[in-house]
């Protein structure tokens, strides 16, 4: 039973609520259950930038992994509709903790699952479709966050109120789900332990402390992104100069990404500069070919250097641009001319070179030699239509081929499924940040070859 203070704090803190007394309940319900759980009211900001004040459930939820019992904490908003609308769920990591990225928690700690997306009430059911609130999304700067199971959980259901339908969704049952899946895949892991890639090392730590970096929070956040998802990328503390300027330590992600081009899978080498005022300042990227490459001058995006030039690099905005889909972008155009070419050996064979052709992926040659450029470039033009929409991967899920296109920018770079997931919420085009009216599905008709 509610103690008087939690009721009396509830009256004040639900005031604006739409259903005070069904909420009420099922809180006071939950913190039976759930000890280590406390409620509280705080602001929360979304994705457009309004904010409002909600009651949310901050604490640790005790979970089960191989044989020991972690205590993991989350927040949980309730929103204004609660219960029409189901609760905005994160994982809160300590000083000492880092997010595990997954299918079912971004790099944000937003946690996303089936139940939530499957979220429904009497009460839902019972307004009209018309009256329906939508909640709205959190903050995200990265692509990659709209990759989300659908599976079911499997998770026993716990016991039902009277008062409620069995299939009444409620925050006991919620959590029930979310301790089955961090039992499976931790959302959270400490430190000392961090996987390799998963954190940024000592010395990158420390450049960023220093308040080298102005947006500190942001610029880990965005590399970590970029390499958890881009494995061959990592991150380095290197001297930065150009001419006539004074040299500087700069953060550089430098590695490889993998290009598809003719049906093969090339990793092609790069480096990508932060600056000190990353993100309200565009990368540097430059492409850095090995000792057997040399930059292919038919490419329109790099210059004799190596140095990329793009249009997202040139309307690079600090509030809608990131890493991730910087390199997204450059697979993508890298796919119609490759940036690098492979120098043929003595035998006039072209050479490959380990460092070139991605292991464990179907790949001819290498990308053109500098014999051949021209003419087979033309050749690729006149033989056959282009195949760009068939090869390239999926923004988001990197997975599937890409199928729809945006409306009414006319981007196409994203497979049906994840545009669906973008425009559900609200979110904008990866390549050019304008706003997703609706995503339509495209069907390529021709002659087979």
């Amino acid at each position: 039973m509610a103690t008087p203070k939690l009721k009396q704090f509830l009256k004040k803190a639900l005031a604006k609520y739409k259903h005070k007394d069904v909420t009420q309940k099922e809180v006071v319900a939950t913190l039976k259950h759930f000890e280590d759980l406390k409620p509280v009211v705080d602001t929360y900001v979304f994705n457009d930038g309004s904010q409002t004040e909600l009651l949310c459930l901050c604490g640790t939820i005790p979970v089960k992994i191989k044989a020991n019992t972690y205590n993991i904490p989350v927040c949980i908003w309730l929103t204004e509709f609660h219960p029409e609308i189901p609760p905005l769920v994160y994982v809160r990591p300590t000083g000492n903790m880092v997010i595990n990225e997954s299918k079912h928690v971004d790099m944000n700690g937003r946690v996303y699952m089936p139940y939530l997306h499957e979220w429904t009430h009497a009460l839902h059911r019972s307004s009209s479709a018309s009256s329906m609130p939508t909640a709205r999304s959190s903050p995200s700067r990265s692509g990659n966050a709209l990759q989300r199971s659908s599976s079911a959980s499997g998770v026993p259901a716990a016991r039902s109120s009277p008062s409620r339908s069995r299939n009444d969704s409620d925050l006991i049952v919620l959590i029930q789900h979310m301790r089955r899946v961090f039992s499976e895949e931790p959302p959270v892991f400490m430190r000392s332990a961090c996987p390799p890639g998963s954190y940024l090392p000592a010395e990158i730590e420390r450049i960023l402390t220093d308040k080298v970096y102005r947006n500190r929070q942001i610029t880990q956040l965005d590399v970590r992104n970029a390499v958890t998802n881009f494995k061959d990328l990592k991150v380095h503390v290197d001297v930065f100069s150009t001419p006539g300027a004074s040299k500087r330590e700069l953060l550089c992600l430098k590695g490889t990404v993998p290009v598809i081009y003719k049906e093969g899978t090339y990793n092609i080498p790069l480096k990508v500069w932060l600056f000190e005022d990353h993100p309200n300042a565009s990368p540097v990227c430059y492409i850095v070919p090995t000792n057997n490459m040399r930059i292919n001058d038919r490419c329109k995006h790099v210059n004799a250097n190596g140095k990329v030039q793009l249009p997202y690099l040139d309307d690079w905005k600090d509030a809608n641009s990131d890493l991730f889909s910087l390199i997204q972008v450059m697979r993508i155009v890298f796919g119609e001319e490759p940036p690098v070419y492979a120098l043929a050996d003595a035998s006039g064979a072209e050479n490959t070179g380990a460092d070139v052709v991605s292991p464990g992926t179907t790949s001819g040659t290498a990308p053109t030699s500098a014999s051949s450029a021209p003419q087979q470039a033309d050749q690729a033009t006149t033989d056959k239509p282009p195949k760009s929409a068939d090869r390239v991967l999926c923004l988001i899920c990197m997975d599937k081929k890409v199928d729809s296109v945006v409306y009414d920018c006319g981007h196409m770079c994203m497979c049906f499924e994840c545009g669906q997931a973008v425009l559900d919420a609200q979110a904008n085009c990866p390549m050019c940040r304008s706003k997703i009216k609706d995503i339509i599905r495209t069907y390529h008709a021709g002659v087979a070859e």
